[in-house]
Protein backbone atom coordinates (compact mmCIF):
# COMPACT_ATOMS: atom_id res chain seq x y z
CA UNK A 1 0.00 0.00 0.00
CA UNK A 2 1.42 3.33 -1.02
CA UNK A 3 0.64 6.49 0.89
CA UNK A 4 -1.10 9.42 -0.73
CA UNK A 5 -3.33 7.28 -2.93
CA UNK A 6 -6.61 8.61 -1.45
CA UNK A 7 -7.87 11.82 -3.00
CA UNK A 8 -11.13 13.36 -4.11
CA UNK A 9 -13.13 12.07 -7.03
CA UNK A 10 -14.21 8.56 -8.07
CA UNK A 11 -15.63 7.80 -4.65
CA UNK A 12 -12.57 9.13 -2.84
CA UNK A 13 -9.87 7.40 -4.91
CA UNK A 14 -7.34 9.06 -7.18
CA UNK A 15 -8.44 9.59 -10.80
CA UNK A 16 -6.03 7.54 -12.95
CA UNK A 17 -6.60 9.95 -15.86
CA UNK A 18 -5.97 13.13 -13.89
CA UNK A 19 -2.47 13.54 -15.29
CA UNK A 20 -0.98 12.84 -18.74
CA UNK A 21 0.81 9.57 -19.39
CA UNK A 22 4.60 9.86 -19.28
CA UNK A 23 5.48 7.68 -22.25
CA UNK A 24 9.21 8.38 -21.83
CA UNK A 25 9.13 6.67 -18.45
CA UNK A 26 8.24 3.35 -20.08
CA UNK A 27 11.65 3.10 -21.67
CA UNK A 28 13.61 3.94 -18.53
CA UNK A 29 15.16 1.21 -16.40
CA UNK A 30 16.82 3.39 -13.79
CA UNK A 31 17.15 0.60 -11.23
CA UNK A 32 18.88 -1.72 -13.73
CA UNK A 33 22.62 -1.11 -13.87
CA UNK A 34 24.76 -2.17 -16.86
CA UNK A 35 25.96 -5.22 -14.91
CA UNK A 36 22.35 -6.25 -14.19
CA UNK A 37 21.41 -5.67 -17.84
CA UNK A 38 24.24 -7.96 -18.91
CA UNK A 39 23.04 -10.60 -16.45
CA UNK A 40 19.48 -10.34 -17.77
CA UNK A 41 20.72 -10.76 -21.33
CA UNK A 42 22.42 -14.01 -20.30
CA UNK A 43 19.28 -15.17 -18.48
CA UNK A 44 16.98 -14.57 -21.46
CA UNK A 45 19.47 -16.01 -23.94
CA UNK A 46 19.68 -19.15 -21.81
CA UNK A 47 15.88 -19.23 -21.51
CA UNK A 48 15.51 -18.94 -25.30
CA UNK A 49 17.79 -21.90 -26.00
CA UNK A 50 16.04 -23.85 -23.24
CA UNK A 51 12.70 -23.23 -24.97
CA UNK A 52 14.21 -24.44 -28.25
CA UNK A 53 15.21 -27.68 -26.50
CA UNK A 54 11.69 -27.92 -25.08
CA UNK A 55 10.19 -27.60 -28.58
CA UNK A 56 12.63 -30.27 -29.79
CA UNK A 57 11.47 -32.57 -26.99
CA UNK A 58 7.83 -32.12 -28.03
CA UNK A 59 8.80 -32.92 -31.63
CA UNK A 60 10.76 -36.01 -30.55
CA UNK A 61 7.79 -37.34 -28.61
CA UNK A 62 5.50 -36.73 -31.59
CA UNK A 63 7.81 -38.75 -33.83
CA UNK A 64 9.06 -41.48 -31.51
CA UNK A 65 6.71 -41.44 -28.44
CA UNK A 66 9.58 -41.23 -25.97
CA UNK A 67 7.61 -39.84 -23.01
CA UNK A 68 6.95 -42.07 -20.04
CA UNK A 69 8.10 -42.94 -16.56
CA UNK A 70 11.76 -42.90 -17.63
CA UNK A 71 11.64 -39.32 -18.94
CA UNK A 72 9.83 -38.17 -15.79
CA UNK A 73 12.43 -39.79 -13.52
CA UNK A 74 15.25 -38.38 -15.63
CA UNK A 75 13.70 -34.91 -15.44
CA UNK A 76 13.56 -35.02 -11.64
CA UNK A 77 17.15 -36.30 -11.55
CA UNK A 78 18.37 -33.50 -13.83
CA UNK A 79 16.61 -30.83 -11.78
CA UNK A 80 18.20 -32.22 -8.62
CA UNK A 81 21.62 -32.33 -10.34
CA UNK A 82 21.22 -28.69 -11.33
CA UNK A 83 21.03 -27.75 -7.65
CA UNK A 84 24.17 -29.72 -6.80
CA UNK A 85 26.62 -29.13 -9.65
CA UNK A 86 28.60 -25.88 -9.62
CA UNK A 87 30.54 -26.00 -12.89
CA UNK A 88 28.94 -23.52 -15.31
CA UNK A 89 29.33 -25.59 -18.48
CA UNK A 90 27.91 -28.69 -16.83
CA UNK A 91 25.03 -26.62 -15.48
CA UNK A 92 24.30 -25.30 -18.96
CA UNK A 93 24.27 -28.84 -20.36
CA UNK A 94 21.94 -30.03 -17.59
CA UNK A 95 19.63 -27.03 -18.03
CA UNK A 96 19.17 -27.79 -21.71
CA UNK A 97 18.64 -31.47 -20.89
CA UNK A 98 15.90 -30.36 -18.48
CA UNK A 99 14.29 -28.34 -21.28
CA UNK A 100 14.44 -31.33 -23.63
CA UNK A 101 12.91 -33.68 -21.04
CA UNK A 102 10.20 -31.16 -20.20
CA UNK A 103 9.31 -31.12 -23.88
CA UNK A 104 9.23 -34.92 -24.01
CA UNK A 105 6.86 -35.04 -21.03
CA UNK A 106 4.66 -32.31 -22.54
CA UNK A 107 4.63 -34.09 -25.88
CA UNK A 108 1.53 -36.28 -25.37
CA UNK A 109 -0.65 -33.29 -24.40
CA UNK A 110 0.66 -30.94 -27.07
CA UNK A 111 0.63 -33.52 -29.88
CA UNK A 112 -2.86 -34.71 -28.96
CA UNK A 113 -4.21 -31.17 -29.26
CA UNK A 114 -2.18 -30.47 -32.40
CA UNK A 115 -3.60 -33.57 -34.08
CA UNK A 116 -7.08 -32.01 -34.40
CA UNK A 117 -6.53 -28.28 -33.68
CA UNK A 118 -2.96 -27.13 -34.38
CA UNK A 119 -4.15 -23.52 -34.26
CA UNK A 120 -4.87 -23.93 -30.53
CA UNK A 121 -1.24 -24.89 -29.88
CA UNK A 122 -0.02 -21.83 -31.80
CA UNK A 123 -2.49 -19.56 -29.99
CA UNK A 124 -1.39 -20.94 -26.60
CA UNK A 125 2.28 -20.46 -27.51
CA UNK A 126 1.77 -16.90 -28.75
CA UNK A 127 -0.42 -16.07 -25.76
CA UNK A 128 2.22 -17.37 -23.37
CA UNK A 129 4.95 -15.34 -25.08
CA UNK A 130 2.78 -12.20 -24.91
CA UNK A 131 1.91 -12.71 -21.23
CA UNK A 132 5.53 -13.47 -20.39
CA UNK A 133 6.87 -10.42 -22.23
CA UNK A 134 4.29 -8.03 -20.73
CA UNK A 135 4.67 -9.21 -17.14
CA UNK A 136 8.47 -9.32 -17.39
CA UNK A 137 8.52 -5.76 -18.76
CA UNK A 138 6.18 -4.64 -15.96
CA UNK A 139 8.59 -6.06 -13.38
CA UNK A 140 11.56 -4.30 -15.00
CA UNK A 141 9.84 -0.92 -15.29
CA UNK A 142 8.48 -1.06 -11.72
CA UNK A 143 10.43 0.28 -8.78
CA UNK A 144 13.05 -2.01 -7.33
CA UNK A 145 11.62 -4.55 -4.84
CA UNK A 146 8.07 -3.26 -5.48
CA UNK A 147 6.62 -6.73 -6.15
CA UNK A 148 8.76 -8.84 -3.83
CA UNK A 149 5.87 -8.93 -1.34
CA UNK A 150 4.16 -11.34 -3.77
CA UNK A 151 6.50 -14.15 -2.70
CA UNK A 152 4.67 -14.91 0.54
CA UNK A 153 1.24 -14.65 -1.09
CA UNK A 154 2.18 -16.97 -3.96
CA UNK A 155 3.76 -19.52 -1.63
CA UNK A 156 0.55 -19.53 0.41
CA UNK A 157 -1.53 -19.96 -2.77
CA UNK A 158 0.54 -22.98 -3.84
CA UNK A 159 0.20 -24.49 -0.36
CA UNK A 160 -3.57 -24.03 -0.54
CA UNK A 161 -3.75 -25.73 -3.94
CA UNK A 162 -1.72 -28.69 -2.68
CA UNK A 163 -3.89 -28.91 0.44
CA UNK A 164 -7.07 -28.86 -1.68
CA UNK A 165 -5.68 -31.58 -3.93
CA UNK A 166 -4.78 -33.71 -0.90
CA UNK A 167 -8.28 -33.18 0.54
CA UNK A 168 -9.76 -34.22 -2.80
CA UNK A 169 -7.74 -37.44 -2.70
CA UNK A 170 -9.00 -38.21 0.81
CA UNK A 171 -12.61 -37.58 -0.25
CA UNK A 172 -12.27 -39.88 -3.24
CA UNK A 173 -12.43 -37.20 -5.91
CA UNK A 174 -15.65 -35.58 -4.69
CA UNK A 175 -14.22 -32.11 -5.38
CA UNK A 176 -12.56 -33.03 -8.66
CA UNK A 177 -14.53 -30.87 -11.13
CA UNK A 178 -14.53 -27.69 -9.07
CA UNK A 179 -10.97 -28.20 -7.89
CA UNK A 180 -9.74 -28.70 -11.45
CA UNK A 181 -11.22 -25.34 -12.48
CA UNK A 182 -9.63 -23.65 -9.45
CA UNK A 183 -6.25 -25.22 -10.22
CA UNK A 184 -6.53 -24.31 -13.90
CA UNK A 185 -7.60 -20.66 -13.69
CA UNK A 186 -6.12 -19.94 -10.27
CA UNK A 187 -2.86 -21.58 -11.29
CA UNK A 188 -2.74 -19.48 -14.47
CA UNK A 189 -3.13 -16.24 -12.50
CA UNK A 190 -0.64 -17.45 -9.91
CA UNK A 191 2.11 -18.22 -12.43
CA UNK A 192 1.50 -14.96 -14.26
CA UNK A 193 2.27 -13.21 -10.98
CA UNK A 194 5.25 -15.51 -10.50
CA UNK A 195 6.74 -14.06 -13.71
CA UNK A 196 6.66 -10.61 -12.09
CA UNK A 197 8.00 -11.87 -8.77
CA UNK A 198 10.76 -14.04 -10.27
CA UNK A 199 11.87 -11.25 -12.62
CA UNK A 200 12.22 -8.80 -9.74
CA UNK A 201 14.00 -11.45 -7.64
CA UNK A 202 16.43 -12.05 -10.52
CA UNK A 203 17.12 -8.31 -10.72
CA UNK A 204 17.60 -8.14 -6.95
CA UNK A 205 19.91 -11.19 -6.96
CA UNK A 206 21.92 -9.66 -9.80
CA UNK A 207 22.32 -6.41 -7.83
CA UNK A 208 23.61 -8.43 -4.86
CA UNK A 209 25.64 -10.88 -7.00
CA UNK A 210 23.60 -13.90 -5.85
CA UNK A 211 22.84 -16.90 -8.03
CA UNK A 212 23.81 -17.42 -11.66
CA UNK A 213 21.98 -16.95 -14.95
CA UNK A 214 21.33 -20.70 -15.36
CA UNK A 215 19.47 -20.88 -12.05
CA UNK A 216 17.47 -17.78 -12.96
CA UNK A 217 16.66 -19.09 -16.43
CA UNK A 218 15.37 -22.29 -14.81
CA UNK A 219 12.88 -20.30 -12.74
CA UNK A 220 11.55 -18.49 -15.80
CA UNK A 221 11.40 -21.71 -17.84
CA UNK A 222 9.23 -23.27 -15.13
CA UNK A 223 6.91 -20.24 -15.18
CA UNK A 224 6.69 -20.32 -18.98
CA UNK A 225 5.77 -24.01 -19.11
CA UNK A 226 3.20 -23.67 -16.32
CA UNK A 227 1.45 -20.79 -18.13
CA UNK A 228 1.58 -22.54 -21.52
CA UNK A 229 0.06 -25.79 -20.23
CA UNK A 230 -2.82 -24.00 -18.52
CA UNK A 231 -3.53 -21.80 -21.53
CA UNK A 232 -3.48 -24.85 -23.80
CA UNK A 233 -5.96 -26.74 -21.61
CA UNK A 234 -8.27 -23.71 -21.27
CA UNK A 235 -8.30 -23.04 -25.03
CA UNK A 236 -8.92 -26.73 -25.75
CA UNK A 237 -11.82 -26.88 -23.30
CA UNK A 238 -13.37 -23.74 -24.80
CA UNK A 239 -13.03 -25.15 -28.33
CA UNK A 240 -14.70 -28.41 -27.29
CA UNK A 241 -17.57 -26.49 -25.66
CA UNK A 242 -18.12 -24.46 -28.85
CA UNK A 243 -18.13 -27.61 -30.95
CA UNK A 244 -20.69 -29.25 -28.64
CA UNK A 245 -22.95 -26.20 -28.83
CA UNK A 246 -22.72 -26.20 -32.63
CA UNK A 247 -23.60 -29.90 -32.78
CA UNK A 248 -26.57 -29.34 -30.48
CA UNK A 249 -27.82 -26.52 -32.72
CA UNK A 250 -27.65 -28.71 -35.82
CA UNK A 251 -29.80 -31.43 -34.21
Amino acid sequence: MHGGGYHGGFGGFANPFSRPMDWNALGKFDSITPAVQQHLMRVYACLSTGLMCLALGVYMDGKHHVSGTMTQVLLLGMIFALTMIKDLYNRLAIFHAVGLLMGCNLGPLVNQVAAFRPDIVMTAAMGTCTIFACFSAAAMVAKRREFLYLGGMLSSAISMLFAARFLNMIMGGALSSGLFAVELYGGLCMFMLYVVFDTQMIIEDAHNRRGDFVEHAMKLLTDFVAIFVRLLVILTQNAEKRERRERDKRR
